[in-house]
């Protein structure tokens, strides 16, 4: 995506933004790329980890197929996919990315918000169907079948099958690029909606509890990603976002279900919040440790390692010298300022008076004190899923940018 890609020699989205000295260029991107770059990276992580999957028999796109074929039925999907994103497998509860067998958070939020988003998309329009009532029992027994007379003298003789049934192959597009007809089909159902998708889902809470129009993702911003996404100025060979195949009549509605899934996760984590950056949430005896740039639930960012077989070795290098703060951060009152990281000792954010607390070492429950070297990564706040989940696998001196799954 970056400068390291450019210098190495390979296509690249943005050549002049080395993600490892201003990695904030995805959370700051709305100057100078018009709010793009958040959605950008959610895709980046999109194409990667779901559309993908392929694990134990349950394939993404195969299963995304069999739901609109369905009639949209059977919401189990979205949940598969809850999982997949959060915790890393599709049949909860899992270890996923961590020791401990858990189930995916906020469930039930991302599910309603997807049909909510096929309802504003004019493509099911249903919710979650209720459990169909047990039929009560009749007054008399059912009558025993008769058995019915032939009305023809002799039956009916078919004509024999062909011998050999013809098999029309699936037109394959190149390297994954979508064919012309998805594209144009998606782009024109996004011109038709894009007043209802950004009045109704592109939505943030407010301190205040009301719901404003979010500020960091925009309709354009995500119109803008999508069509680098799907036209080829810069996906590489496998990253484009699956818009449908282009060829049969449900094509559109594979695509829209698809967009669907994505932005419902997004909204759920991200965009409801408006954050881009991790919300520091890990307590230590009711206090936020500032460590918390550096792991939260044990972990160490710092210690990362991109383990995809194409991303191996694609780690930032550690810079014990760094100096960075976040963007964003949660918006409830007393909540901790953005992250950041520095060569430095750090206390602790006192949520009940609002002050940060600098005279005493303070460790995470990582037992780090310390913020050099590390920085936060797109967590999620509670897991990987984040709509900046930063594809690129970038970590170590690298702020992996969470909440943002876009």
């Amino acid at each position: 995506m970056g400068k390291r890609a450019a210098d190495e020699g390979r296509e690249a989205l943005y050549p002049q933004i080395d993600f490892c000295e201003f990695p904030q260029g995805v959370c700051s991107s709305d100057e100078t790329y018009g709010g793009e770059l958040q959605w950008m990276v959610g895709f980046f992580e999109w194409t990667h980890r779901i559309q993908e999957y392929d694990v134990d028999g349950w394939n993404y796109i195969e299963k995304l197929k069999e739901f609109v074929d369905g009639g949209y039925e059977d919401w189990s999907f979205v949940d598969a996919v809850s999982g997949i994103l959060n915790i890393g497998c599709h049949d909860p509860p899992c270890a996923g990315f961590g020791d401990k067998a858990v189930d995916p958070h906020n469930k039930r939020d991302r599910n309603d918000t997807f049909q909510r988003f096929l309802n504003q998309l004019q493509v099911a329009r249903s919710f979650r169907p209720p459990p169909k009532p047990t039929p009560l029992p009749t007054s008399k027994p059912t009558l025993e079948p008769t058995n019915g007379k032939p009305t023809t003298v002799k039956p009916t003789q078919l004509d024999p099958p062909t011998e050999t049934p013809t098999k029309s192959s699936a037109p394959t597009a190149l390297q994954g690029r979508p064919l012309p007809e998805a594209v144009e089909a998606m782009e024109e159902k996004i011109i038709v909606s894009q007043d209802r998708f950004a009045d109704l889902l592109l939505l943030s809470q407010h301190p205040s509890g009301e719901m404003w129009p979010s500020y960091l993702y925009t309709g354009s911003g995500f119109q803008r990603a999508l069509k680098k996404m799907t036209s080829g100025t810069g996906p590489g060979e496998k990253n484009f976002f699956y818009v449908g195949d282009g060829y049969t009549a449900k094509s559109l509605e594979y695509g829209l279900v698809n967009m669907a899934a994505f932005v419902s996760h997004a909204i759920v984590k991200s965009i409801h919040y408006d954050a881009c950056d991790e919300n520091s949430y890990d307590l230590v005896n009711f206090r936020y440790p500032l460590s918390n740039s550096c792991g939260q639930g044990g972990e160490s960012y710092q210690d990362e390692v991109c383990e995809r077989e194409d991303d191996v070795g694609l780690e930032c290098e550690v810079d014990t010298n760094m100096e960075i703060m976040g963007v964003t951060h949660a918006g409830w009152v007393g909540a901790p300022p953005p992250m950041y990281c520095g060569d430095r000792n750090v206390g602790y954010w006192d949520h009940i008076t609002g002050l940060e607390q600098n005279e005493i070492s303070y460790e995470n429950n990582g037992g780090r004190s310390d913020v050099r070297g590390c920085c936060w990564w797109g967590r999620g706040g509670e897991s990987k899923d984040s709509v900046t989940f930063v594809t690129l696998c970038v970590t170590s001196s690298l702020i992996f940018f969470s909440n943002s799954f876009p």
